[in-house]
């Protein structure tokens, strides 16, 4: 076998933490012994699937559970806040808070980060390690360090620029989203500003290692070995033969069974609905309060199940006997039950939705969920609606629409993602046949 000893480095970040034990548990069923470094928060899990756990911590910002349970630093609430304001402000706001964000969030004391794991190295003899293409500080010390890693990638591939685009500027726009011409070019400007000062920051420290050449964008450095992308080949770009290898997994999460209260809850001969904006934008009140409003007036027999994290309380007063409305629901397990899913356009429910086949609607708020809802969009794969200015027309009309139209394509992809997940990754990489 290829690597005998692998290290995967996890942000603490819920959404990236969860497909990442996925990875590493694979890696250790194919033979390799697997240590996971990350917060203390997720010590627990790790130790439940009898993986090593080793203690880094990679971020200042944390979300192990809804964003706004988590306990932040001062300065990490406030730009969470600022974040949650500019959803409200539409899709260009967004990107361009979130990308003067980037350098606070993900930049976090490379050159510490270099000691400690140049420490890892030296006392765990490490084969191969894996990091999250947003623990940019974590990639530059590997980097820097001249240490094999594989970079694995959670969100839309285009969160890894090529060819000259723009990092965190979607190349395409689903149709309900409308961006001017002075916000797009007010966005690509923000984004060529965080992109030369990440840059620099790297190449500053790159420069103090003479063996290593310095780098022309710091948010295309990826492994040489191979980039895993918990997403769809959309594009028909993978490579699997030649390094670095470009592996599309299609999900990364692992199957669990809904228990006996849940199955009561949800037993009925009617159309259920599953609506979840996820652990950071579940924080949006509003937009959750109109879609159960919506889709309760277009779908009155429906049996509807809202994730509302910490606002389940407020939403209370909407709930009834065919609406569930949780602050946390058990979605993994729920989604092969219901039949359409309204939701953000994260990518972690995409791909369970994509796995079990279901109809989907998206409204997508931030990051990559523009470039996510475009290729639904594109495919014929779901609906897209913009989450500050849908009508409950719209919504009707795109829950009602949404079977003809994906049916045979969500059929093709489901089989798609069924045939691959961390697995497939894994045996490429350990070159196992």
């Amino acid at each position: 076998m290829k690597y005998k000893k692998i290290f995967v480095i996890s942000p603490p970040f819920y959404s990236h933490f969860n497909p990442l034990l996925v990875l590493a548990k694979s890696f250790q069923e194919h033979g390799a012994e697997v240590t996971v470094g990350c917060s203390i928060d997720f010590q627990e899990k790790i130790l439940e699937e009898n993986l090593n756990f080793y203690e880094i911590d990679i971020s200042a910002n944390k979300n192990t559970g809804t964003s706004e349970d988590t306990v932040q630093p001062e300065a990490e609430r406030m730009r969470l806040e600022e974040f949650f304001e500019s959803t409200k402000k539409g899709a260009a706001e967004t990107l361009i808070t979130q990308s003067r964000h980037r350098k606070a969030d993900m930049l976090y004391n490379p050159q510490e980060l270099i000691d400690k794991i140049k420490a890892i190295d030296d006392s765990l003899d490490v084969d191969l390690y894996v990091v999250d293409i947003l623990s940019y500080s974590v990639t530059l010390s590997l980097y820097f360090l001249g240490l094999p890693f594989v970079t694995f990638c959670p969100p839309h591939p285009n969160t890894i620029p090529r060819d000259g685009r723009y990092f965190n500027v979607p190349k395409n726009w689903p149709q309900a989203i409308t961006v001017s011409e002075e916000e797009l070019a007010k966005l690509k400007q923000v984004s060529t500003q965080t992109q030369q000062e990440f840059t620099e920051v790297f190449n500053a420290i790159i420069t103090e290692n003479k063996s290593i050449e310095t780098i022309s964008n710091a948010f295309s450095l990826v492994s040489d070995i191979a980039v895993i992308y918990n997403y769809f080949d959309f594009n028909n770009i993978e490579e699997t033969d030649d390094n670095p290898k470009e592996l599309f997994i299609g999900n990364s999460f692992q199957a669990v069974a809904l228990d006996e209260y849940w199955l009561e809850k949800i037993e009925t001969d009617e159309k259920i609905i599953m609506i979840s904006l996820g652990t950071f934008l579940s924080n949006r009140k509003d937009v959750l309060e109109k879609l159960i409003i919506s889709a309760r007036e277009s779908h009155p027999d429906a049996l509807l199940i809202v994730s509302a994290g910490s606002h389940a309380e407020e939403l209370q007063k909407h709930s009834s006997p065919n609406t569930i409305i949780e602050g946390f629901i058990p979605q993994v397990a729920l989604m092969q039950y219901v039949d359409t899913v309204v939701f953000h356009g994260g990518c972690n429910t995409l791909t369970e939705a994509m796995y079990h086949g279901k109809e989907m609607v998206i409204l997508p708020f931030s990051s990559d969920q523009f470039n996510i809802a475009y290729d639904i969009e594109k495919h014929k794969l779901g609906k897209v609606l913009d989450p500050n200015n849908f009508s409950k027309e719209q919504l009707a009309k795109a829950l009602n629409e949404i079977e003809e139209v994906s049916k045979d394509n969500l059929k093709y992809w489901r089989n798609v993602s069924r045939e691959r997940g961390a697995d497939y990754a894994v045996k490429k990489i350990l070159e196992i046949e």
